[in-house]
């Protein structure tokens, strides 16, 4: 039997927060592809708050600065009642981070497997943050059941909840208005009540964005939420380690500089990369190569900018998803048809080489990457945010026996 903990410090801030009467909200949200989105739903958050006479402020991650495409980043805010804004200031606005919250917001449901924020060390669990008897909130197709095999178990009972919907990613400068962000207001009000409440969710709305589409949307999404109660231990071990700062009397004398690993071998996993921040977290979506169809022009390595793949001893490329951010420049650029395809990444459930999948059984391979991939390809338009470009195939590409020619 697994015996789980809650530290002394998590205890005493939820002991302070409850005595305070403080509620906390953060959103989690893909860097710069949601960075307007999450502004939107904190800074309407405290607003709507205000409008119910509570005492209210947000900020953002101070680690999160300067934004990366995809990197995992957050905004939170304090919500307080009957008490002053200079109390509210005291306990809350010198925070770089929130410690605990009583509602988690997941922008992206494929942050469920693990987050790695520009100032962070180590693939931390986007469930970390979550309280006893608190709500993590997911805008997802899948079901809470689904969800929750991707999260870290818990010593506690919470609830997990979904609003149904697509992660809505824009560009930087460009908003793709599809009502996300009061949807997530609606969703907010239904899961803790006492944070905001509905009927001034609506009327903000309505004042704010002068549309009762808009308004009709946040109520709607409000009735649309499925809540879900985590059992303590449900989940799965986390499998990242989480990183142990050392302690005063750790500290090495002097000043003491560990050289990167200067070795290069020819096949999988053979590139050196830096081992402490790998960024595979960063992605939504993971490219399925098809070496049978590949031609071996090597655009998908030559153009990748984070340079993922590594070139075996037969001249393909096989890319590493422990480092991937999913930008999909290898599949924009890859010249054979359906060799190189984006699929949704909560379909995986590890970072294996794809090469030795391949090599290991060429047929068994391709029917694997034809399953995940299904028959429906998505085409990101030039500006992101601006929708994709949809092709339904009706047959996939039968395995081609030999490969490439050598």
């Amino acid at each position: 039997m697994k015996v789980y903990y809650c530290s002394l410090v998590t205890v005493l801030i939820e002991m302070i927060a409850s005595e305070k009467n403080i509620k906390r909200f953060v959103v989690n949200y893909r860097g710069i592809f949601q960075k307007t989105l999450g502004k939107r739903i904190s800074t309407d958050i405290v607003y709507i708050a205000h409008r119910e006479g509570k005492t209210a402020l947000f900020n953002g991650r101070y680690s999160d600065d300067p934004e990366r495409n995809g990197i995992p980043a957050a905004r939170f805010a304090f919500i307080g009642e009957n008490i002053s804004e200079e109390d509210l200031e005291a306990e809350a606005a010198a925070k770089m981070d929130i410690d605990n919250a009583d509602v988690v917001v997941v922008l992206d449901d494929t942050l469920a497997k693990g987050v790695e924020p520009w100032g962070y060390y180590g693939i931390m669990p986007i469930n970390e943050k979550v309280i006893p008897n608190g709500v993590i909130l997911f805008v997802s197709r899948r079901s809470p059941q689904e969800l929750v095999k991707e999260l870290e178990r818990k010593p506690f009972s919470y609830k997990l909840a979904v609003l149904p919907g697509d992660a809505s990613f824009s560009g930087l400068w460009y908003y793709k208005d599809d009502m996300t962000d009061v949807r997530v207001l609606g969703a907010v009000a239904r899961v803790d009540p006492k944070m905001i409440n509905i009927d001034d969710v609506v009327s903000y709305v309505k004042e704010k964005y002068k549309s009762d589409q808009k308004a009709e949307a946040a109520l709607k999404a409000y009735d649309e939420v499925v809540i879900y109660n985590v059992k303590p231990g449900e989940g799965r071990d986390w499998p990242y380690k989480k990183p142990e700062l050392p302690k005063w009397n750790e500290f090495s004398e002097g000043l003491k500089v560990v050289p990167p690993s200067q070795e290069y071998k020819i096949g999988p996993r053979g590139l050196n990369r830096n081992p402490v921040f790998k960024r595979g977290t960063s992605k939504t979506q993971r490219p399925l190569v098809r070496f049978d169809l590949c031609t071996k022009c090597t655009l998908c390595w030559y153009d990748c900018p984070d340079e993922v793949f590594d070139v075996t001893k037969d001249g393909y490329y096989d890319p590493n998803y422990e480092y991937c951010t999913g930008c999909g420049r290898c599949a924009e650029v890859c010249p054979v048809d359906d060799c190189i395809v984006m699929v949704d990444e909560m379909n995986f459930d590890n970072n294996d080489s794809a090469y030795e999948m391949y090599k290991k059984d060429p047929k068994a391979y391709v029917e694997w990457v034809e399953s995940k991939k299904k028959n429906i390809r998505k085409i990101p338009e030039f500006i992101t945010g601006k929708g994709e470009k949809v092709i339904v195939r009706d047959k996939s590409i039968p395995l081609k026996k030999g490969g490439a020619k050598e």
